[in-house]
């Protein structure tokens, strides 16, 4: 005798569509129910911070994954008596369990970015009515601080009825104060836009006066953008997966051990021509830093390094250890190592190709790099952030 079916459970998405991060947190519960959910999804049109909508107060369903924007979201989403799964990071504290971003590891990368942009100047241009931006900056500065720097931080009051254009204004007048060059680090990229117009506003060059990095990596704003946007690439796709596994959870019954907040680490950093300088008046060591990342995949050799820029190793060696911080060779193998990331957390290419794609001699070479440089084997790393 074959069992009865199990019912489908039938589950509401109040999630905006309007943006890559919200379309990415639907494209991870997608992956969960790829994988085997018996679930029925709802799914409409949802701003950020809208109620709910009006369909709510009569759907029969078993569970919820929601932006809980505000304390009015969450009193309405409590009153359905629903099993909810909040994958906002707007608010201090949630009623519900939570999944988001890791804020304080997405302002390590971006620090990271610009630091290795041989940069001695660095801003922060948030939008201090978002707590997710308070964090980001915060975190910002204190990586910097522990580097010896002090970053300048946009000072945001949001003025009744102030537009895009008189926002853009301001920080065209803030930026024109800032000494430079200077990396300026935006807490998201529709700010990062903005601050790539006050750019042009003030005349400034980007990237040889002002490198822009932004949060997100919404390609089509990334792409359109003048210069092309670097952006920081948080795995939102991951936290719609995981916040469709504790709902899962919790529609099954109650559990024990369930995290009260589940933070995601981000990616990497896509780097496109917004931030493509580097801050370095010799010149020897300015085109030595753009061959090796024009090429470190190729599988060079400081050698090669050397037949492109014509002087002694000895030389170079020491231009680079003063004014970089670090040899042509450990460059090379930063570089190489940022490849591989990028290729295990964005692809399915088998680790003994990405070896090969990012100059590695051997798949097991790969591996024992990698593993000394992050602390985790490839597959590890690709487990993690798929």
């Amino acid at each position: 005798m074959s069992l009865p079916a199990k019912p489908r459970l039938r589950v509401a998405l109040l999630i905006e569509t309007s943006n890559r991060y919200g379309r990415d947190l639907l494209h991870g519960v997608h992956d969960w129910v790829s994988a085997g959910a018996n679930w029925s999804i709802r799914l409409t049109e949802q701003a950020r911070r809208a109620p709910l909508p009006a369909w709510m107060r009569t759907w029969q369903g078993d569970g919820i994954i929601a932006r809980v924007d505000s304390a009015e979201i969450a009193t309405a989403l409590r009153r359905t008596g629903l099993p909810v799964v909040d994958v906002s990071a707007e608010r201090a504290k949630s009623v519900f369990p939570r999944v988001s971003i890791d804020n304080r590891a997405v302002s390590q990368l971006a620090a990271e970015h610009l630091l290795g942009k041989n940069l001695r100047h660095f801003a922060y241009c948030g939008d201090a009515q978002y707590l997710w931006s308070r964090q980001r900056g915060e975190a910002f500065a204190r990586v910097l601080r522990g580097h010896g720097f002090r970053p300048a931080e946009f000072p945001a009051k949001r003025t009744a009825g102030a537009g895009w254009e008189r926002e853009t204004q301001e920080i065209a007048t803030w930026l024109a104060g800032l000494p430079k060059p200077v990396g300026v680090f935006a807490c998201f990229d529709g700010r990062a836009q903005q601050v790539l117009e006050a750019c042009h506003v003030s005349g400034l060059a980007v990237p040889e006066q002002v490198a822009v990095l932004g949060v997100d990596d919404d390609e089509l704003v990334c792409e359109l953008c003048d210069p092309p946007l670097s952006s920081v690439l948080p795995n939102a796709r991951r936290a719609g997966y995981e916040a469709a596994a504790v709902l899962a959870r919790l529609m099954a019954g109650p559990t024990r051990g369930a995290a009260d907040l589940k933070e995601i680490e981000p990616v990497r950093v896509v780097a496109r021509r917004s931030t493509d300088a580097v801050a370095v008046a010799d010149r020897h060591v300015a085109e030595a830093m753009r061959y090796i990342r024009e090429h470190a995949h190729d599988g060079i050799g400081v050698k090669d390094v050397l037949r492109a820029v014509p002087v002694s190793r000895t030389l170079l060696e020491r231009k680079f250890g003063r004014l970089i911080g670090e040899s042509p060779h450990r460059l090379i193998k930063r570089q190489k190592i940022d490849r591989a990331r990028q290729l295990l957390a964005e692809t399915d290419v088998p680790i003994a190709r990405i070896a090969d794609m990012t100059g590695f001699e051997s798949p097991s070479y790969l591996s024992a790099v990698f593993r000394r440089e992050t602390g985790e084997s490839p597959r590890e790393f690709r487990d993690k952030h798929r």
